[in-house]
């Protein structure tokens, strides 16, 4: 229940931010002309507005008193590194809903099917349940950090540096969000595939104890499986493929951002009389950052280890010749 709460409010803010103009509404993906304006308007505005938000930034980075000279020319490039994938993500905006849209149309398919299974109570594991709240409380977790750090600046903050924090802040969540979204999409599948092993090591079980040939209703339930497991392989690879330079952008950004975050975070420690605050705030960012970075990989990783058993099942079990793979 909480959790359901918690993935609409971070859906939501997706919409706000212009990642997307569809919305979640009773498990199923919408679009009105009100959000699709919407998100056209704020992604002009974003595009438009940022690259000064940016030179107002590392303008204030460069005459901030308890910033070291040196770090105004890490700024410059992790400026132009966000900047890039920032304007990425938001062009090619209508090609990943259309990719998230059939990912979820297969997957609400497939679900149907498992409706059983989901009113016995063996709908998830609990691996892809750790993951799905773990990525979910790093994502909100880092959201709500865009927030903070209006409060973070030093001195006495005017209102347009305020102003240029909070945007700026909010516009590095954009790839982060629409990264969820691709990893929310993996997770769908990485579920619809545990429920086929499920499924297909019942009928399996079944056809141990049986001699020879499976009879035509075993032979239609396995075929039937074999061929949702076909359709779900060709929808990842077709998600796949439109994201994959996205998340090239995304791990070069978060490149950057690693690499840069860990030298300010040694000239902080070592070099500054910066705030206590400000130094457990910077740290607790970064490594929530590396967290939600490495449950993204996890999710591929677990995404073609649920994949694969299937395979191996119908290659080497006692039906092999039944199905050609």
């Amino acid at each position: 229940m909480v959790g359901g709460f918690l993935l609409r409010i971070c859906q939501g803010y997706s919409v706000i931010l212009g990642v997307s103009s569809y919305f979640r509404v009773s498990k199923n993906y919408r679009e009105t002309w009100l959000t699709r304006g919407y998100v056209l308007v704020v992604n002009v505005l974003t595009l438009s507005l940022l690259p000064f938000v940016f030179w107002m930034s590392a303008q204030y980075v460069r005459i901030a008193s308890w910033f070291p000279n040196l770090l105004t020319y890490t700024t410059y490039i992790l400026y132009t590194v966000s900047y890039a994938t920032i304007a990425y993500t938001l062009i090619s905006r209508s090609c990943r809903d259309k990719a998230l849209l059939e990912a979820d149309r297969t997957v609400q398919r497939l679900n149907r099917g498992f409706a059983q299974d989901i009113r016995n109570g063996r709908s998830v594991d609990s691996t892809l349940r750790h993951l799905h709240n773990l990525k979910l409380g790093s994502v909100l977790f880092v959201s709500l950090a865009s927030f903070l750090a209006c409060l973070a600046v030093p001195n006495e903050p005017k209102l347009s540096i305020v102003l240029c924090v909070f945007l700026y802040s909010n516009a590095k969540n954009i790839p982060l969000l629409a990264v969820h979204r691709y990893y929310l999409a993996l997770w769908d599948i990485a579920y619809c595939y545990q429920n086929l092993n499920k499924q297909l090591g019942q009928l399996l079980h079944l056809g141990r104890g049986t001699q020879g040939s499976p009879s035509r209703r075993q032979l239609e339930h396995l075929q039937h499986l074999w061929m949702l497991h076909s359709l779900l392989t060709r929808c990842t690879q077709r998600l796949n493929k439109i994201y994959d330079l996205l998340m090239l952008a995304a791990r070069f950004d978060n490149l950057a951002f690693f690499a840069i975050n860990t030298y300010w975070g040694i000239v902080f420690s070592f070099s500054v009389d910066a705030p206590i605050y400000l130094t457990l705030f910077g740290a607790a960012n970064y490594y929530v950052h590396l967290l939600d970075f490495y449950l993204l990989n996890f999710m591929c990783d677990q995404t073609m280890w649920y994949q694969s058993p299937i395979q191996h099942n119908l290659s080497e079990g006692h039906w092999s010749r039944e199905v050609h793979i």
